[in-house]
């Protein structure tokens, strides 16, 4: 096994790791947070950083302004 098979391995098994602390995150703390240009701006969980949602356009505006 390759280097390239033992980063894609660990890369895997982390991603594993982060899905179940995901499942597992109760939510109780979010934030609004730029994700990339293609998804914009998005509902984040701040302990987990799962995805929650779009958020509101009267959202993004107070959000623009902080």
């Amino acid at each position: 096994m390759g280097k390239a098979d033992e980063l894609l391995n660990k890369i895997s098994e982390c991603n594993r790791e982060l899905a179940q602390i995901q499942g597992t995150c109760v939510h109780t703390k979010k934030e609004i947070k730029f994700i990339n240009l293609n998804d914009g701006v998005r509902w984040v969980c701040k302990d987990c950083k799962g995805l929650l949602g779009w958020p509101t356009d009267s959202e993004i505006k107070k959000w623009v302004t902080k």
